[in-house]
C-alpha cells in the first residue's frame, strides 16, 4: 500500500472519530430529546403490613398534579420493583412507595434507587426520607436540588424549635432567648436555599433537566421570580423544541399573573363557595360590612394547628369591634377536618373547600397558613404567608385604626 493510501485511510479513521465526536456534542446540546425508553429499578425497605404496598411511577406535569403512567404491587417477599419506562423524550418522574416515600429523577437514562419506604419511626412526620436516584449527569441535578430543599427544610424546624423552647425557658435563663435574638446568623433560610440554587443552576445553565428547577419559580407565590423564569424558559424553547414541559410551564406562569392581580390588595374578594360540616354550600357575603380574616388551614398542617391560639386571641380582642373570622379547611379527609375541628375549639365559622387545588389557584397560594384580611367593604387589605408577629402586629394596627394596612404579603413559617 502507498504512502499516500496509508494517509489517505488514516485520514478517513480521523474524520469518522471526528464526527462521531461531533454528533455526541450535538446529542449532549439537544438534552438527548432522542431517547425514548429506558428500565427503572429500584428495592424498598420496608413496607406497610396494614395495606397493599404499591410502587407508583408518575410523569410529573408544570401545573397540576402527576400523571401516573405505571405502577407494581410489592410485599415482604419481593421487595424489588421494576418498570420498562417508553416515552416521547425525557422529562421529570417520580415514583412513590407505600403511599409515603417518594423520589423524583430526570428520563433521559436508565436509573435505579435504593428507597426506605414505610416510615417505621414511632412518631410519623411527614418529611419523606432522601433518596439519591442513580443515573445521569443531567439527573444529578435533581438529586442536588432535593438534598438542598431537604436540608433547608430540616433547619428551617431545628430553627423554629430553638426559637420555640428558648423563648418558654425565658423565665428560668433568658440567656439563650436573648442570644437569639440579638445575634444574626450568618445567611437567612430563605438566602442561603436561593445562593446554593443559584449556584446549581449556573453549573447546569441552559440544560434541558433545569426545567425542574424553574417549575418552582412558576408557583403561585413567586411574582418576584415570573420576570426570571421567563427568561430561561424562552431559552429552553428555543434551544429544546421539544421540551413541551417549557411551554406548559410559561402557560403556567402567564395564568398564574393573570389570578395574582384578581387577588391583590384592593381587588374584591373572589366569589366561591364552601361546605359546612353538614355539606351545604355557604359563600362569604355574609360578612359584608366587618373586617373578616379568611384563614386557610388543613388538620395535618402543624404551623396550622400552632397559630390556632394566636387567632383566638385576635377573635377575643377584636370581635366585638366588627371583626370576624372564617376557617376554610384544604382536608382531603372530612373526618380529620372533623377531628382536628373538635380538638382546637375554634369559636368562629368552619368551611371546607370542595376542590383543594381549585382553592389554592383561585387565591394563589402554595402553603398554609394563609390568611386574607378583608375589609368591610369586602375588598383585600393584605395576605399573609404563614403566622407570624410581624403579621400579627400589621393585623392589629389595621383593626385598632380602621386603616387598608401596608398593602404587601407578609411571609412567615408554612407548610
Amino acid at each position: 500500500m502507498s504512502k499516500k493510501c496509508v494517509q489517505l485511510r488514516y485520514a478517513a479513521i480521523w474524520m469518522g472519530v471526528l464526527l462521531c465526536f461531533m454528533c455526541t456534542c450535538a446529542n449532549a446540546q439537544s438534552g438527548s430529546g432522542n431517547v425514548k425508553n429506558i428500565k427503572v429499578d429500584g428495592t424498598v425497605e420496608f413496607i406497610d403490613p396494614s395495606v397493599v404496598n404499591k410502587v407508583i411511577l408518575s410523569r410529573v406535569q408544570m401545573s397540576g398534579k402527576p400523571l401516573p403512567v405505571d405502577s407494581v404491587v410489592i410485599d415482604e417477599g419481593h421487595k424489588t420493583f421494576h418498570f420498562d419506562l417508553k416515552q416521547d423524550h425525557p422529562g421529570i418522574y417520580s415514583i412513590t412507595t407505600t403511599y409515603w416515600d417518594h423520589c423524583e429523577f430526570w428520563s433521559d437514562a436508565d436509573v435505579s434507587v435504593a428507597m426506605r419506604g414505610f416510615d417505621t419511626a414511632k412518631v410519623h412526620v411527614k418529611i419523606p426520607h432522601y433518596n439519591f436516584v442513580k443515573g445521569s449527569m443531567d439527573n444529578n441535578f435533581i438529586n442536588f436540588s432535593n438534598q438542598i430543599s431537604q436540608l433547608n427544610y430540616l433547619r428551617m424546624i431545628d430553627e423554629y424549635n430553638e426559637g420555640y423552647y428558648a423563648k418558654q425557658h425565658k423565665d428560668k435563663d433568658s440567656a439563650w432567648a436573648s442570644y437569639l435574638s440579638k445575634t444574626k446568623r450568618y445567611d437567612s433560610l430563605s438566602k442561603d436555599y436561593e445562593q446554593r440554587m443559584d449556584v446549581l443552576m449556573q453549573a447546569y445553565a441552559d440544560r434541558p433537566v433545569t426545567i425542574y428547577r424553574l417549575r418552582g419559580m412558576t408557583g403561585t407565590e413567586n411574582k418576584d421570580e415570573y420576570d426570571e423564569a421567563m427568561i430561561k424558559l424562552d431559552r429552553l424553547i428555543e434551544r429544546y423544541p421539544w421540551l413541551s414541559e417549557a411551554k406548559q410551564a410559561k402557560n403556567t406562569i402567564i395564568e398564574n399573573r393573570k389570578q395574582a392581580e384578581k387577588v391583590a390588595a384592593g381587588q374584591p374578594l373572589p366569589e366561591a363557595t364552601y361546605l359546612d360540616v353538614d355539606g351545604k354550600n355557604h359563600d362569604l357575603k355574609a360578612y359584608k360590612g366587618h373586617y373578616l380574616l379568611i384563614d386557610f388551614w388543613a388538620s395535618w398542617c402543624g404551623p396550622c394547628r400552632q397559630a390556632i391560639p394566636k387567632v383566638k386571641e385576635l377573635y377575643n380582642a377584636y370581635h366585638g369591634k366588627g371583626f370576624d373570622v372564617v376557617s376554610i379547611s384544604i382536608d382531603k379527609d372530612n373526618n380529620a377536618w372533623k377531628k382536628a375541628m373538635k380538638e382546637e375549639q375554634m369559636p368562629w365559622q368552619q368551611y371546607i373547600s370542595p376542590n383543594m387545588d381549585t382553592t389554592m389557584k383561585q387565591f394563589q397560594f402554595s402553603g398554609i397558613p394563609t390568611m386574607y384580611l378583608i375589609s368591610p367593604e369586602g375588598t383585600i387589605i393584605e395576605k399573609f404567608t404563614g403566622y407570624s408577629p410581624e403579621a400579627e402586629a400589621a393585623i392589629k394596627k389595621i383593626l385598632s385604626e380602621g386603616k387598608s394596612g401596608h398593602k404587601k404579603v407578609i411571609k412567615a413559617m408554612s407548610f
